[in-house]
């Protein structure tokens, strides 16, 4: 049986949001995940939101069909009627002031009349898929599933385990905001929910903005935190966020219901108006033109230690509620590496997984595989070894007329021993975009379409930023290491392997200043261990610095410059290539270099570019 499932492409004024961010498709062949990919890196938009009809096009091609007409299902990651849920209101009105309730129950109520009489029903839903698609489909055909429910199908039935406990927590879906649940074999037990405003997710989102970031950018957040002591705003942070003894929260909905007003009137772009509780609480937003200051290093650092703390305390009652041993976790908060680190330290789970694309690109892979075990009954056999590399792959041919179509601007070669070849570059501190077979799947690098260099250069980290990702500068980098010697080199405290780049982890510290490239200011790393089973032609080259160098590690980063997406064709990885100072490119066994003046043309046109260090001076950071 093929089922396809997809999000993104809302119809109507929902697209009009950030609801639909991330689309992707992904397509399921008897119970295998045989293709997914992000819309983005087909159109070469950003967090694309767009219907994802370039993604849903390659998984069709991947799975061998011609049309949608010999799919068996498709699967849709958001039901209309499950938007402005009574248990918005219902959940979170008790927490809320006499004044603030009206500000959510009438926009509430108005909105969910509007929607039903409007007709934001599931058939739109498939209504649009037909329109951008060409072609008609049997109802029977189209099914929408509710969002975190595919969140919770992305992790479980893509895990290695037989049952699990189950946490999805993002800013909203529909309405809700978390989902957590028990899953066993194809059965899966909700035990409760959160509804928005009570959303994690939209307090980092929210706190993001306050600190001077755009929308997407936690991550800059959770890089920023480590610089902060937690101490000068902990207790604003507790004052909003309320832990009860069952292990539920309750994150001011007041204040999150204020914002989520202020910018459906206004606007994203307008962040000058906070609530005078969050300004007294944390002082005056920061504008994105602003130095980075100790200030806003706390409040990152504040956050953090709020997010982690809320997240192990709701764990911890339902480890002890369940008795599950085991814990899958995905929605957009649980890509935050920093928390996850914590947890699999904690001792509270034997094993942890945490779905590649935990953010709503994942949704796409969870309505297929939901669709395929619990809307058509199928059976379901664990799989052992999660496969992450199911984006698209390009022939040789498409190699070969990316070498024609940019002869006057590069020199190629095939060397005797790539591998040979690409160490002594990398050990020379030379910068290497890394380019082979299919893209991985999910929002890392992960060696397929990676920015390699040396991780033990201290100053390494301003080279690749200068040469390439232009990015701010305290954001760490990550390394990827040999899997067989993690443990020498990194604490490895309750995780087997960290495949996909999704825990932070300690350096040793005997190691700390061998690596210091990819060492964060607080000893930490987000570690990619690598096997030769996982992708044997990266093991083969981390091999081949390790023999040389006697350090398994080497600084890996996404290949894209700053606001594109990951590299996805031949032609675009020799593009970035040519327009960034990296040093060489290999595209699968070619290796390819700048022609001398092109290079020297490129220098001098990026003498003047400033490095973004991150260092602190004078405590602060100027962007």
């Amino acid at each position: 049986m093929k089922v396809l499932g997809y999000n993104g492409g809302l119809d109507g004024y929902p697209s009009k949001f950030d609801t639909g961010h991330d689309a992707a498709a992904a397509i399921v062949v008897d119970g295998k995940v045989v293709a997914a990919c992000e819309e983005e890196r087909f159109s070469r938009e950003k967090h694309s939101a767009k219907f994802p009809r370039a993604a849903i096009e390659f998984c069709l091609k991947e799975a061998g069909l011609k049309d949608v007409s010999e799919l068996d299902l498709v699967a849709y990651y958001f039901s209309y009627p499950q938007m402005f849920h009574s248990g918005k209101y219902d959940d979170n009105s008790s927490a809320m002031n006499l004044l603030a309730r009206p500000a959510l129950w009438i926009p509430n109520t108005a909105m969910k009349l509007y929607n039903r009489f409007a007709g934001y029903d599931n058939d739109r839903s498939r209504r649009a898929f037909e329109r951008n698609m060409g072609m008609r489909l049997r109802d029977d055909r189209f099914k929408a599933v509710n969002h975190h429910m595919c969140h919770v199908a992305s992790t479980f039935y893509d895990s290695p385990f037989e049952r699990a406990l189950c946490v999805t927590l993002d800013a909203e879906g529909e309405s809700v905001s978390g989902m957590m649940a028990v899953a066993n074999g194809t059965d899966i037990n909700i035990l409760r929910q959160t509804y928005a405003p009570n959303s994690l997710g939209y307090l980092y989102a929210f706190t993001t903005l306050f600190l001077g970031f755009d929308k997407h950018d936690e991550y800059k957040v959770m890089g920023l935190a480590p610089y902060g002591n937690p101490a000068p705003y902990r207790e604003y942070f507790r004052s909003i966020i309320n832990k009860a003894p069952d292990g539920s929260f309750s994150v001011s909905p007041g204040l999150i219901t204020y914002l989520m007003a202020r910018d459906g009137l206004l606007g994203r772009d307008n962040q000058s108006m906070y609530p005078p509780s969050m300004v007294k609480g944390l002082g005056p937003a920061r504008k994105k033109d602003e130095p980075v200051t100790q200030r806003h290093m706390d409040i990152a650092s504040s956050l953090q230690e709020a997010l982690e703390d809320t997240v192990l305390h709701l764990l911890t009652q339902l480890r002890k509620e369940t008795g599950e041993k085991h814990l899958c976790m995905a929605g957009g908060v649980s890509l935050n590496c920093s928390m996850n680190g914590k947890i699999a330290r904690s001792g509270l789970f034997e094993q942890i997984w945490i779905h590649p694309a935990a953010h709503d690109s994942g949704t796409s892979v969870g309505a297929a595989l939901y669709g395929y075990h619990n809307l058509l009954r199928q059976p379901r056999t664990v799989n052992k070894k999660p496969q992450v590399y199911l984006g698209p792959g390009h022939p040789d041919t498409a190699v070969e007329s990316a070498l024609v179509e940019f002869d006057s601007k590069i020199k190629h070669s095939r060397p005797a021993d790539l591998y040979e070849e690409v160490s002594s570059a990398l050990a020379n501190g030379k910068v290497i975009g890394w380019y082979q077979g299919r893209m991985e799947w999910g929002p890392r690098a992960l060696g397929n379409r990676s920015i390699l260099a040396d991780a033990r250069r201290d100053d390494m980290k301003d080279v690749v930023n200068h040469a390439v990702k232009l990015r701010v500068g305290f954001r760490p980098f990550a390394p990827a290491c040999l899997a067989e010697e993690a443990d020498k080199w990194f604490d490895m405290t309750g995780l087997p392997d960290s495949p996909y780049m999704l825990f932070v982890m300690q350096v040793k510290d005997e190691k700390k200043g061998k690596i210091p490239a990819v060492t964060h200011v607080d000893g930490s790393a987000r570690v990619q261990t690598v096997t030769a089973e996982q992708n044997p032609k990266f093991h083969q080259l981390l091999t081949a610095f390790f023999k040389k160098t006697g350090v398994p590690v080497f600084m890996n980063t996404s290949f894209n410059v700053k606001g594109e997406p990951i590299v996805n064709t031949p032609a675009d990885a020799v593009r970035c290539f040519l327009n960034t100072q990296i040093d060489m490119l290999v595209l699968n066994d070619v290796v390819i270099v700048k022609r001398p003046e092109v290079a020297e043309a490129l220098a001098a046109s990026r003498a003047a570019d400033k490095i973004h260090t991150g260092r602190v001076v004078d405590g602060q950071i100027s962007l």
